[in-house]
């Protein structure tokens, strides 16, 4: 009697096991991260899957991840609804905007922000690539923006360069770097360059990927994937995640305008004191003799009478 209570209480419990992990909503984790140096797509997707199973089995129930590799592919993803969170580019998200909540930011290279620099093949300066052709990491359709505002901060006239093109990735844009389908490109620094490729200039610092929620999420669970995230174990382009807020996605957002540059308004320092406006001045009303407004009476003869008589 007493082991058939025990087995009933066993199967009790497995039921409710089981229906705790059947209930638990599964993890999808779309990457879309064009900026980061994967060395390969393969390596890319491979980080997506790990990213992906490891959130849900964090979380009790099952993970996928997919990789987009455009656009407006993630884009239609977010709006259907099919992505719980996303890895994706700091960048595209302080171009693009939209409802999503930060939940950390990517690790490489021991930190979460990472310098860009402008390369290109042989010993060249700034000035030599005026009117020439330039590749970036695709971030969402404003390509110039990013690349004279927040990464030149203005100072360069928008017709600087002959055209600027988005490339798919980092590696895509180096690749056709190296095969001499573009004069320059801007990534990210940290990255192997080709033999001859150099370093130009050296740009501003900002935040790589970031792992956002989008739409609504309850609280606790938001904060149950950012604590698996912060457990996660990945690889040398994306070694890990740390705790962040939305602070470095708006810093890059507020660089896309860069305010219009005005020379500096002179204003006299002026102290004026009653006694310096009326010193050496005389003031008194000058007064007009009375008869000045009175007329004499006009003189005028007797009427004639008609028969002469007066």
């Amino acid at each position: 009697m007493k082991a058939l209570a025990l087995a009933i209480a066993v199967a009790a419990l497995s039921i409710v096991a089981l229906a705790g992990t059947a209930h638990a909503e599964p993890v999808t984790v779309g990457v879309f991260a064009p900026t980061a140096p994967f060395p390969s797509t393969s390596a890319r997707v491979e980080l997506a899957q790990r990213l992906g199973d490891s959130l849900g089995k964090s979380t009790g129930g099952t993970g996928t991840g997919k990789v987009y590799l455009r656009a407006s592919d993630f884009a239609a993803a977010v709006r259907k609804g099919d992505i719980t969170i996303a890895l994706v580019d700091a960048t595209y998200l302080a171009a693009t905007g939209g409802n999503y909540t930060v939940l950390a930011a990517a690790v490489r290279g021991g930190d979460t922000t990472h310098t860009w620099q402008l390369v290109a093949k042989g010993n060249l300066k700034v000035t030599d690539l005026r009117g020439k052709r330039v590749l970036v990491p695709a971030v969402g359709g404003r390509e110039p923006d990013f690349i004279y505002n927040v990464m030149l901060g203005g100072e360069v006239g928008r017709d600087f360069f002959a055209k600027l093109e988005a490339a798919p990735d980092t590696s895509s844009a180096l690749a056709a770097l190296n095969l001499g389908k573009a004069e320059a490109a801007i990534v990210p620094a940290g990255v192997e360059l080709a033999p001859g490729t150099q370093t130009v200039l050296t740009l501003p610092s900002i935040s790589g990927p970031v792992l956002v929620a989008f739409g609504a999420m309850p609280a606790e669970r938001r904060a149950a994937l950012a604590q698996a995230a912060g457990a996660f174990k990945g690889d040398t382009t994306i070694t890990g995640f740390r705790a962040s807020d939305g602070e470095a996605v708006k810093a890059i957002s507020r660089r896309f305008t860069v305010a219009a540059k005005r020379g500096p308004l002179a204003v006299p320092a002026v102290r004026l004191l009653v006694g310096d406006l009326v010193e050496g001045r005389t003031f008194a009303i000058e007064r007009t003799p009375p008869a000045s407004f009175a007329t004499s009476p006009v003189k005028t003869s007797p009427a004639s009478t008609s028969d002469g008589h007066h």
